[in-house]
Order: C-alpha cells, then sequence, then structure tokens
C-alpha cells in the first residue's frame, strides 16, 4: 500500500519529469522553428517582410512589388485556380524564379534550404496542400498551320489581344489600367521576348492558360470546349492550339534555351605570368578568345517598359599577379553624360562575396559583407577625353565668365570644393580608372574606399551595339575588407548592369544571383 507521502512524491516526480519532457520539446520545436526562418530570413525577409506581407525593407524599391504571402495566392502553381500550389511547385518557384522581376534564381540553394524555405511560405500564408490535386497536362498537339490559325481565332475571341495586345507585345487597350488582387499596378507580359513567368515550355503555358494566375487579371481558362460551344472531346486541342500560338508569337531568344553555368560556376583561364595587367584590359586581346564565356541571366528590379531580361556574357582570366573579368551585353545606346539633371549614365557592377557565403544577393548583409567593383560609363569618358567634367561636351557652345578658372581659388578653394579636398573619390577632377571600389553590408551601406585604396584598373567599349567591360586587380587583397584570390578556391561573384536610357541609377538597376568563380589551370 502507498502511503501518503509516497504518493505525494510519485506526483511530484511524475509533474517534473512531464514539465522536463515538455520543455524539451519545447525546445526541440522552438528550435526547427529557428532553422526553418534561418533561411528564410537570409534570403526572403529583405523584400518579402517578416511577416511575409510584401513589405520588407527593400519592397520599396522594387516593381513588381514582392508578393504577400499571407494571402495564399500564387501566380505559378500545377493546380487548379483558387488551390495552392505544391510543394514542388513551391520549390520550382524559388530555384527558377520569376524572369524579368525582382526575385531571383535561388538554384544554389541545397535541398534542405529549399525545404526550409517551402515550410515558412507555408505557414505565412496558412496553407494546407496535403490533398490538393493537379492539373492533367493531356499530350501535346504537334503544331501545324491550321492549329496555329485556330489558336490565333480563341487569342482574338478570348480578348487575350486587350491585355496582351493584338501582336503579343502586351500592349493592349487595358495594358495600362490593370491592378493585381492588391490594387498594385501590373504590366501584361510580352510574349516576343520568350520570356515567362513559370518557365517557357509548352507544357508550362498549358497550365498557366488553364490555371490562371491568381492575384492577377489573367483568369483561368480550364473550359474552353464549353465556352465555344464546342464537344468536350475538343478541350485539348482548343488548349494547344492556343499554346502554339502565343509561342509563335516569340521573336526574342527563350529563356528556355539558355543553359546557365553548369553547376553556377565560371572558370578563370590562366594565361601567361608574364602578361602585363594594361593587356589584360584589352577586351580584343587573344587571351579572351581562349577564355570560355558564361551567358548570365539579369533582370530588373523596377520594371520598364522596355527590357527587364537580358543576357550578360561572362569570361575571366587570371595570371600569378592579376584577375581579370570581362562583361559584354547588348546595349544600342551610350549614356556617358551625367552633368544634366535629366541624363543617367550606363555603369556595370561585380560583387563578391568576403566570407565565401552566397548570403542576401542585394549587396549583402552585416554577416556577410561584400566588396564590389562599380565601373561608370560617365568616369570611362573622362578617362579616355581627359576632362574634368562632362559639361563641356553637354554644352559646347556655353558662354562662361573669364575668371571661371582662377575665381575659386582666389577666394577659397575649400569652400568650393570641399568633397574633393576631404578625398571624396567621386569629387575628384581628373580620373585615373573608370571603377570605384566599394564595400557594402547590406543596402544603404555602400561604402567608397580612400583613393589611395582604389586599387581596381577597368576599361569600357562601346562599339554601337553593346558595351565590353573589363575589370583588372591584383589577386592579393591589400584590406581585409576586400576579397582576396586564391587559387583552387570558390568565390561567390555575382553581376548588376545600369542601363542610362532606362533612367537606372543606383538600386533601380538589373542584377542577377550568385555564381562561383574558380581559378584553375
Amino acid at each position: 500500500m502507498i502511503n501518503g507521502h509516497s504518493m505525494k512524491f510519485i506526483l511530484n516526480w511524475t509533474t517534473l519529469i512531464a514539465a522536463i519532457v515538455c520543455s524539451i520539446s519545447a525546445q526541440n520545436i522552438s528550435a526547427q522553428d529557428t532553422t526553418e526562418k534561418q533561411s528564410y530570413n537570409k534570403y526572403c525577409l529583405p523584400c518579402h517582410g517578416l511577416e511575409g506581407k510584401g513589405d520588407g525593407e527593400l519592397s520599396y524599391l522594387l516593381y513588381p512589388k514582392p508578393r504577400d504571402l499571407t494571402g495564399g495566392l500564387f501566380k505559378i502553381r500545377s493546380t487548379p485556380t483558387g488551390n495552392p500550389p505544391t510543394d514542388s511547385d513551391l520549390i520550382t518557384t524559388i530555384r527558377k524564379g520569376m524572369p524579368g522581376t525582382a526575385m531571383p534564381p535561388f538554384d544554389f540553394l541545397n535541398p534542405d534550404e529549399l525545404k526550409d524555405i517551402v515550410s515558412s511560405v507555408k505557414d505565412l500564408g496558412n496553407i494546407n496542400n496535403s490533398n490538393v490535386a493537379q492539373i492533367p497536362i493531356p499530350d501535346e498537339i504537334s503544331k501545324t498551320d491550321e492549329l496555329l490559325k485556330l489558336g490565333k481565332s480563341i487569342y482574338t475571341d478570348l480578348g487575350c489581344n486587350q491585355c496582351h495586345g493584338e501582336k503579343g507585345r502586351g500592349d493592349g487597350p487595358s495594358s495600362n489600367v490593370l491592378v493585381d488582387s492588391w490594387g498594385y499596378p501590373i504590366i501584361p507580359r510580352d510574349f516576343t521576348s520568350g520570356v515567362y513567368l513559370g518557365g517557357g515550355q509548352a507544357q508550362d503555358l498549358y497550365l498557366r492558360f488553364v490555371g490562371g494566375m491568381d492575384g492577377t487579371p489573367m483568369p483561368a481558362y480550364g473550359n474552353l470546349a464549353e465556352l465555344f460551344e464546342k464537344p468536350k472531346s475538343d478541350e485539348s486541342k482548343l488548349a494547344w492550339s492556343l499554346v502554339h500560338y502565343v509561342k509563335s508569337l516569340e521573336t526574342g531568344i527563350s529563356a528556355e534555351t539558355i543553359q546557365p553555368p553548369e553547376d553556377g560556376k565560371i572558370t578563370a583561364l590562366a594565361v601567361s605570368k608574364r602578361t602585363k595587367s594594361e593587356k589584360l584590359l584589352d577586351a580584343s586581346s587573344r587571351f579572351w578568345e581562349k577564355a570560355d564565356s558564361y551567358s548570365i541571366p539579369i533582370s530588373r528590379l523596377w520594371q520598364s517598359d522596355n527590357v527587364n531580361y537580358q543576357m550578360v556574357d561572362i569570361q575571366a582570366i587570371y595570371n600569378a599577379d592579376y584577375v581579370a573579368v570581362k562583361l559584354e551585353w547588348e546595349d544600342r545606346s551610350q549614356d556617358q553624360g551625367l552633368y544634366r539633371v535629366q541624363d543617367f549614365q550606363d555603369g556595370a557592377g561585380i560583387q563578391f562575396s568576403l566570407d565565401g557565403t552566397k548570403g542576401f544577393h542585394g549587396m549583402g548583409s552585416k554577416e556577410h559583407p561584400t566588396d564590389i567593383w562599380f565601373w561608370k560609363a560617365e568616369w570611362q569618358m573622362r578617362v579616355d577625353e581627359k576632362i574634368d567634367s562632362d559639361i563641356a561636351l553637354a554644352y559646347a557652345n556655353r558662354v562662361t565668365d573669364s575668371n571661371v578658372e582662377t575665381y575659386p581659388q582666389l577666394m577659397n578653394d575649400i569652400a568650393y570644393l570641399s568633397g574633393r579636398d576631404v578625398g571624396n573619390i567621386n569629387s575628384e577632377t581628373a580620373k585615373v580608372s573608370p571603377v570605384e571600389n566599394v564595400m557594402a553590408i547590406g543596402p544603404q551601406t555602400v561604402t567608397s574606399f580612400p583613393e589611395n585604396e582604389q586599387k581596381v584598373m577597368g576599361k569600357g567599349i562601346w562599339d554601337g551595339q553593346k558595351w565590353q567591360v573589363v575589370f583588372v586587380r591584383k589577386l592579393k587583397f591589400d584590406s581585409k575588407q576586400k576579397v582576396n584570390f586564391i587559387k583552387g578556391e570558390s568565390i561567390p561573384i555575382a553581376f548588376a548592369i545600369w542601363n542610362g536610357s532606362e533612367k537606372d541609377r543606383n538600386g533601380q538597376k538589373m542584377v542577377s544571383t550568385w555564381y562561383d568563380l574558380e581559378l584553375k589551370d
């Protein structure tokens, strides 16, 4: 028989064990939540926000705005309209990104990180997709002239041309008044570009047409036979005819045909150790003919009416002393003037992660700082023309005071040129290099290195259709805040382009995701 004291002891002991078990379980759950959130916070929070409302600290710089994940509405799905995406849908979107928008591809994430982000997204949107059905995709019907003719009539009868335009350029009569489910303006897809959200394969477009794009004005057309009063057996033919017709509108290079670097690696070619830096700077040098070229996609952070997605060709070479990286991209206008307030310059940037971590691609973070090389077309012009300012070129017929060259010095030089006199590289009157070397630990933290630490050389040439820009720097760093190039080690690298004709400046630009630069034999 158990007496009262024994019973009290047993109850207290049982309560203590239960409390310990609950505490351990809570700690395990908390640790799991923290781990899952780490991936979301690292890669998604700056744009989508802590609670997933699309209100991250960088959201004001982005258009279209980041998706509000709390509503559970997603554009890219393999499920019927009104249903949540599958885990596979979410993973595919994260890995491939949303071409032409600020959402980059995160194909460098490992399976656990992808799984953690998907779990966070589902939690934020209160999504339960365990039993969701997927849209069945029937066998594709081969393209024929008859099918294209049918697709064109469906395109017109459905009113696709009202938003996407008669030729699919996204310029229909309704294109300027469309808004998404949150009231933000939204631009119809330009089919001629060959770039689509969710992929550009025929099966991808089939899913977009049949399932619609929730949260946008794009409805679901899974009942074409009913709409056109045709037999149900014609449903597949009607849908595939529309798919093939839209694909026939493409005039650009399809994003599906672009092969990114294998495993995300950019390999630098070793050249003679006797090669001087001046030779490496020459974009037409024979060394570049031997180096592998990699096509890197970049997307615009603030969508324009023109180019929002394009390719930059990347090459890299090195020797015992220097490393050189060459960027080449199409740009039909040369924007070098900067003196007038209405002018903006072309530019190119290379970003390196200092600790080898592919953190947030928007200039890093406090935990993962970045070293950035920024080539400026206006600086290039001043180097080439050997002038202090582009005002003489912008206003060639200007009338000036006879004392304009000496008056500031006679009065007080510091009062007029304070930026120059404190060593601000942007205030220099003469430019030695068209490249500015800066450091950053996140957005709005860009800090230029002092003039005596500006060691990156550069040269840009415009041939009437494209820019070729070469960056050169010594392999070894002169500061722990700069990247150190070591043979055999991978260095995370990313790219950015500014187009002056699009009024690009500062955070308004086109960017890539992370890749790996490797120096090998």
